[in-house]
């Protein structure tokens, strides 16, 4: 993201770097992606081709034996866009060459939806296309790109594609119909709005592509002059920041905009920049192609716009070609010389060039805060025969209206001098507007240079004459304008030392603080009133530095002794030393004051003292304050001895406190720990140690991880986890100790600080075993009494039934046997009887196992069972448990209760013995079309991709039960977060 503040080119090396560690490291996706990005980077900062198409041949062939397909692939279209540029392509437009063919693979990119690839090849289609004035195939390829952006987002690529986007589509705004116009102008307000924002941060890489876009919108819109001066900021910014191919495209597009308005030798000279830009770019197809666009304005035979003037030099003798008036140029030049006041050397200087070059009126232009304004103007009159000269000076008036702009901004921008012997007939500024409307015939406009920098700018014209401007008089004006030029530098520096010596005064006058100056003998030169005050009196001339005790009433601090001169902080100074003194007192109206110091030498530029500069103030306030902190520190420190000495008696208490808690704690069965939010113990009793076999050296200052075992930590990190959010936790647990299994009961209080956020949380652990053993035994018993009791019934219900079958059994076979042999059909019969009546019995004997319901529900309904059923097993224990009836009870047939009365028992079973669960809630839920039993518990549970119906958790049983009566089952259950039963029955 770099490049969004800093210079595109500040990218390249960070990239190297990346690159080299990649291929150090063994990462060769990021080596190849940096040494891609590196080769894109370097294509739009301007590198030279040739060098960059050697490094980008080079990283190809690293990157392919890297097999890094990707980076590869967009850096061979990063070599073919170079080659393109370089001439070494058949068609400059098309991606098609030695290092990339977009024929043979835009289609496998689209296939396979590589965003990437498909925006690199329609961008540098734009890019290409627009440089070699496709433009509405380039309109084209920017619409495609526009689909793909986001794939690029905030990657340099996206400032480059909106800025060719820009100029595409005003490059066919004149050509389009008004819809498309109002389209274009729509599409280029909203990337320029994008662009002036990246501007804002990274002027360095936008400004000038800013600049360049709102010239062509002016350009199209007819706005000449506004496109003038965006054209010259947009050259600027790319020279400046050395964007050598967008300076090369600035002063290209300047160019076309120069000769569509017929000013065919200003675009000559723009067009020449481009071409020598492209050149020094490397890009030779470009090159030639403005050759071969604009032959006319490559061929020798074309002359420039304005007229040149070589130097001259001054000889003693007489072989000069243009004879001038020496004596003449030698009273200017020293009159010029002469002037130090910038007022006073402008209105010298207008009258002296005005006489020297015949001209009626004229002006001078000078730099003010970055813009050039007219500072000074003079016009020659003839009032009465005579000719009068009106001058005025530090005008600060801008250009526009005034003067010919386009005249102005040329000579500013090469350095040269433009001159028409009749401006409305000659040269390329005939459809100045300024020059129209005056008619102007003779205009000069001279650059003035000192040392090849521009100080000025001086235009003259005469509107009644043509050639006035002869070269005798425009040699005369060469010579006069580096005298001005030096003149107006001197006068300038000359003028802001000035401004800097009042300033300096009045900031010396302004400080609070007394300021006096001696010189290198001694002798005071200045004093600010801060300073006459102090003293009692001001300067006193001819005083010698060994007079300055006597006559300030210099004194050394609490003595009656004249302060030595010698150490005084400004004859120090003298010496070149800077120093500081609090030890002096000025005495004057019987007030003695006290006086802190300081010494400072000025040097010259040879490092020799020239004057001494000594800063002092009043200190009374501070030393009273001095006085009255030492009285405060001893008061002080007196009490903080006190509250020292009370603080170490209520620490001694403290401990002592301390270590009869500890020793309490200690004597405790239970453990006593407090964790913090690092979940690191932070106090531990001894009970602790023994639990754990370890020291308290070994437990305090550890995580709970490392003290106890994994399959431990496991059981209680759910609970850790809700009190370090601040809850308080209580829970039962059987967990895993050095000396074997304790079943524990847990209290977890959270702890917080001032600003309620939790800092830890205190621990009380107690071991229940015993109590949940007893506990089990008495469940089991009880179990075990209703078990015996229903096998009971169960028998006495058998008995019943068969006790009466058989007997009659009997009976009819006694009949039988008595019978047999003199009645056998009759014995036959009883034979038959009592075959029906044991099929008869067998049948009861069946319905009564089937009809044999638990005791519990002839007691009462489905709810109340499960009622009974939970208050047997938890009545001995720590768990909760709820159990609620919504909706109205009906009959169920006995079946379904006995086996949901089951169910609920295993759900419940299981909720103590294997989840751990301290909440346990059941709901029957009565509805017109189904029948719903809901268990659900607050137990450890555990991840449902391992439920194993048949392995574990007594699952097998509720399963099969519920398959009985064909009722849905549904188990919902996650590590820590508890489990939950649903069994659901359709009622018919």
């Amino acid at each position: 993201m770099i490049h969004w503040k800093k210079h595109f080119r500040e990218t390249l090396q960070p990239l190297l770097e990346g690159y080299q560690s990649g291929l150090e490291t063994g990462d060769s996706e990021f080596a190849a992606y940096c040494a891609e990005v590196y080769c894109l980077q370097c294509v739009f900062v301007g590198k030279e081709l040739v060098e960059l198409e050697r490094e980008i041949r080079m990283y190809s062939q690293i990157i392919r034996q890297l097999k890094q397909q990707a980076a590869l692939t967009w850096t061979q279209m990063h070599h073919q866009v170079v080659l393109n540029l370089m001439e070494r392509s058949v068609n400059p437009i098309c991606l098609v060459g030695e290092a990339y063919n977009e024929e043979n693979r835009l289609r496998q990119n689209e296939t396979e939806n590589n965003g990437t690839s498909i925006f690199f090849v329609h961008f540098y289609q734009l890019f290409l296309c627009y440089l070699f004035y496709e433009y509405f195939q380039a309109v084209e390829n920017s619409i495609i790109a526009a689909e793909y952006v986001s794939y690029v987002a905030s990657s340099p690529p996206v400032p480059l594609y909106y800025f060719y986007s820009s100029l595409a589509r005003l490059a066919t705004y004149l050509e389009s119909n008004t819809q498309a116009q109002l389209e274009i102008l729509k599409e280029v307000a909203v990337n320029q709005e994008t662009m002036q924002l990246w501007a804002h941060y990274a002027p360095m890489n936008h400004l000038h592509k800013y600049h360049l876009v709102e010239a062509e919108k002016a350009r199209v819109l007819g706005q000449l002059l506004e496109a003038e001066e965006f054209y010259e900021q947009a050259i600027e910014g790319a020279k400046e920041n050395e964007y050598v191919q967008e300076e090369a495209l600035a002063y290209e597009l300047a160019a076309k905009f120069y000769l569509s308005r017929g000013r065919e030798k200003i675009a000559r000279t723009y067009m020449k920049e481009a071409h020598y830009c492209y050149e020094r770019w490397g890009a030779t197809a470009k090159v030639k192609d403005l050759e071969t666009r604009y032959p006319q304005l490559f061929s020798p035979s074309s002359s420039m716009a304005h007229t040149r003037i070589p130097k001259t030099s001054i000889a003693t003798s007489n072989s000069s070609d243009i004879a001038f008036d020496l004596a003449a140029v030698m009273k200017a030049s020293l009159a010029i010389s002469s002037e130090i006041e910038l007022e006073q050397l402008l209105s010298s200087l207008m009258k002296i060039l005005i006489e020297n070059a015949g001209a009626q009126t004229g002006f001078l232009l000078l730099e003010n805060s970055g813009e050039w304004v007219i500072e000074a103007s003079g016009q020659l009159n003839d009032v009465a025969g005579k000719n009068i000269y009106f001058t005025e000076v530090l005008q600060s008036i801008s250009t526009a209206n005034y003067l010919p702009e386009s005249i102005i901004n040329y000579v500013i921008r090469t350095h040269e001098p433009v001159i028409l012997n009749d401006a409305t007939r000659e040269g390329n500024f005939i459809n100045e507007l300024y020059i129209q409307h005056n008619q102007t015939q003779s205009l000069l406009c001279l650059p003035l240079l000192n040392q090849s920098k521009l100080v000025g700018v001086l235009y003259l014209e005469n509107q009644l004459a043509a050639g006035v401007f002869t070269p005798e008089r425009t040699q005369v004006l060469h010579l006069l304008s580096t005298q001005a030029a030096i003149a107006i530098e001197n006068a300038k520096l000359y003028s802001k030392l000035r401004k800097s010596e009042s300033q300096m005064a009045q900031f010396l006058e302004a400080v609070p603080v007394a300021i006096g100056v001696v010189d290198t003998l001694g002798r005071p030169c200045y004093a600010n009133q801060q300073a006459i005050q102090l003293l009692g009196k001001g300067i006193i001339p001819g005083a010698t530095p060994e007079q300055l005790a006597e006559i300030y009433q210099l004194y050394l601090a609490g003595t009656e002794q004249p302060y030595p001169i010698e150490n005084l902080p400004v004859m120090r100074a003298l010496k070149g030393d800077r120093t500081r003194i609090d030890d002096l007192e000025i005495r004057q109206n019987n007030a003695i004051v006290p006086v802190e110091g300081w010494g400072t030498p000025v040097f010259d530029e040879q490092g020799n003292v020239i004057y001494a500069i000594s800063a002092f103030q009043d200190i009374t306030e501070r030393k009273q304050a001095e006085q009255l902190l030492a009285n405060y520190n001893l008061t002080l420190e007196q009490q903080v001895a006190e509250r020292t000495a009370a603080l170490q008696k209520s620490e001694a208490e403290l401990r002592e406190r301390e270590q009869e808690l500890r020793l309490i704690t200690d004597a405790l069965p239970a453990c006593i720990c407090y964790i913090d939010t690092d979940r690191c113990y932070r106090f531990a009793n001894r009970t602790y140690e023994e639990w754990f076999r370890r020291s308290r050296d070994e437990i305090v200052g550890k995580q709970v991880r490392e003290v106890m075992s994994e399959a431990s930590y496991q059981i209680i990190e759910p609970y850790m986890n809700r009190a370090l959010a601040g809850e308080i936790i209580t829970y039962e647990a059987e967990v895993s100790f050095p000396l074997g299994k304790k079943y524990i009961a847990v209290t977890s209080i959270p702890d917080f600080d001032l600003n309620a956020q939790v800092r830890g949380y205190y621990g009380l652990i107690t071991d229940i075993s015993e109590q949940r053993n007893a506990a089990l035994l008495e469940r089991k018993r009880a179990e075990e009494a209703s078990i015996l009791e229903e096998r009971n019934r169960m028998a006495r219900e058998i008995h019943d039934t068969l006790a009466q079958a058989f007997t009659s059994i009997i009976v009819h076979l006694d009949a039988a046997s008595q019978r047999i042999t003199l009645d056998p059909d009759a014995a036959q019969s009883h034979l038959k009887t009592g075959r029906v009546l044991a099929r008869s019995g067998l049948a009861d004997a069946r319905r009564s196992v089937e009809a044999l319901r638990p005791q519990i529900l002839e007691e009462g309904d489905l709810h109340s069972a499960l009622n009974r059923l939970a208050a047997q097993m938890f009545s001995h224990t720590s768990v909760q448990i709820g159990c609620e009836v919504i909706g109205e009870p009906y009959t169920l047939p006995k079946e379904v209760e006995m086996n949901l009365l089951r169910i609920g028992q295993e759900a419940l079973t299981n909720a103590f013995k294997y989840a751990n669960a301290s909440e346990i809630c059941v709901e029957l839920r009565y509805e017109p079309s189904q029948l719903i039993l809901q268990i659900k518990d607050n137990g450890q549970g555990f991840e449902s991709s391992s439920l194993s119906v048949g392995r574990g958790f007594g699952l097998l049983g509720i399963t099969e039960r519920a398959e009985r009566i064909r009722a849905g089952l549904t188990i919902y259950s996650q590590l820590g977060q508890g489990t939950e039963i649903v069994v659901s029955l359709q009622m018919p």
